[in-house]
């Protein structure tokens, strides 16, 4: 299969886009219920501190009015803080764990209240003032949450506040599936596919885009080839996953238990902010790389000047590579190999052993000039990369583009890696023991385990194990 059979379809969306349009419908049901949740939770704890203070407990920890609110505002903030770090904002039966809400609220005026004890300049604040609106906040919270569930049960019944859902099933199956969907009042049937008769999973792909659906459940998995690539793409597209226990076999995923119905499945849950985890990530990337290009100014500079005397061509060399959903780009290096080496590379790839066909690189090869080793060596060659991060080619971080010569002997499921944008390091590139290890199914398995951990932290990480591993003249030739 071509690359871009697998890759191009007019209904691939980039990763830069979602927040703002594919996911729109999807995204902002989710949003507007974890706003309402918040927005209620926010007037109950305000209510129980108004009413505290109406029994003649005012609530003054300063002599002054406007810091009173700041510090009420304050406290009121620290509380739906713990609430959201015991996941009480989630989907399904999260937001009714009324038991751990009254916990987590007590845990937080308990708190409050060893405040107040270590703080002996805060005695405005009454300890009794502290257990009413403690009482005062777990019954109002409580309270509010439940007849939330009730009115959204009730819209529900009447057909208001479904989610769309898509069902990919044996022919026999189908009519059992959509009974447990109707028992369940969540979702709206939203179309069908049998699974025996998928010829090409981006027609599937194509038909759920369509459907603007919220979630897929899927009665055999197994049935699905290149089951990662499908899944990170519907997992892109914002979709959530529901699968039987008995049909799931692939996916390093959290996974969550839900039942529809009165029946268990596993969902494999999307990210909440999928564009907004890009804006972050871009802004990250653009940010530091403008600073680093500054930065090395003189090192672009007297690079260019060393190459230009060690050999005659260009300063820079530019390639073809694929990036995200399969659109092609140039990438940019500094020249480090003589000026006819891509036609000589047959010979030199004949002459030596490989474990994978893909992902060429050789040890001491004879197209590489005296000042093109030591570049390598430092992967200095690689910093005009910064600049197709800049164009918003390339991340920082990200699974390593290959030339496209190697992507042609790629199997199907390999073309998971283009589901981001590609990147100038990545977590093969600190993780990998030797120059040797170059199999791309290895290579894969980190790119997948980067998606589905993804965080700016575990960027930054990446990057300064990179600079260790630069110094230390690991895995670069």
């Amino acid at each position: 299969m071509t690359s871009t059979s697998v890759l191009s379809d007019r209904y691939a969306r980039d990763l830069r886009a979602p927040l703002f349009s594919q996911l729109g419908k999807r995204i902002g049901q989710r949003w507007r219920r974890l706003i309402t949740l918040l927005l209620f939770d926010i007037f109950a704890l305000l209510i129980s501190w108004q009413v505290t203070a109406s029994f003649g407990e005012p609530f003054y920890l300063l002599n002054d009015n406007k810091d009173s609110l700041l510090a009420i505002a304050t406290i009121i903030a620290f509380q739906v803080s713990l609430l959201a770090s015991q996941e009480l904002y989630q989907a399904g039966d999260k937001r009714r764990d009324y038991i751990n809400i009254a916990k987590t609220l007590t845990i937080a005026h308990l708190l409050l209240l060893s405040v107040v004890f270590f703080f002996q300049d805060s005695r405005n604040i009454l300890h009794q003032s502290l257990i009413l609106s403690g009482v005062l906040s777990v019954t109002l919270v409580c309270s509010f949450r439940y007849s939330i569930d009730i009115a959204i049960d009730n819209l529900r019944e009447q057909g208001f506040l479904r989610y769309p859902i898509y069902l990919i099933s044996k022919l026999e199956d189908k009519n059992s599936a959509i009974k447990l969907l109707d028992s369940d009042r969540r979702y709206d049937f939203a179309g069908w596919v049998d699974i025996t008769t998928i010829n090409e999973r981006d027609s599937v792909l194509q038909d759920i885009y369509r459907s603007k659906v919220s979630d897929v459940l899927i009665y055999s998995w197994e049935g699905i080839t290149s089951q990662p690539l499908f899944y990170i793409k519907l997992k892109n597209a914002g979709v959530n996953i529901h699968v039987l226990p008995t049909a799931l076999q692939v996916v390093e995923q959290k996974i969550k238990l839900r039942f529809l119905g009165s029946i268990p499945t596993f969902e494999l849950s999307s990210y909440l902010t999928i564009g907004g985890d890009f804006l972050i990530k871009r802004c990250f990337d653009f940010i530091f790389a403008i600073a680093f290009i500054l930065l090395l100014i003189p090192a672009y500079l007297l690079i260019a000047l060393l190459i230009a005397i060690d050999s005659s061509g260009s300063i820079f060399y530019k390639q073809n590579r694929m990036g995200l959903h399969g659109k092609t780009f140039q990438i940019w290096k500094f020249r480090t190999m003589k000026t006819d080496a891509d036609r000589s590379q047959k010979s030199v790839e004949f002459s030596h052993q490989w474990k994978d066909g893909a992902l060429f690189q050789t040890k001491n090869d004879p197209r590489i000039t005296r000042i093109g080793k030591f570049l390598r060596r430092y992967s200095l060659d690689e910093l005009p990369q910064l600049f197709n991060v800049v164009r918003g080619e390339m991340s920082l971080v990200g699974p390593r583009p290959v030339p496209n010569s190697d992507v042609e002997k790629f199997a199907d499921r390999h073309f998971i890696r283009y589901q981001v944008l590609p990147g100038m390091t990545g977590l093969w590139q600190v993780s990998r023991s030797n120059t040797d290890d170059y199999e791309i199914d290895k290579v894969v398995n980190l790119d997948v385990k980067y998606m589905e951990n993804w965080s700016l932290g575990l960027d930054i990480q990446i990057l300064l194990k990179t600079i260790a591993v630069v110094l230390g003249r690991k895995g670069a030739y």
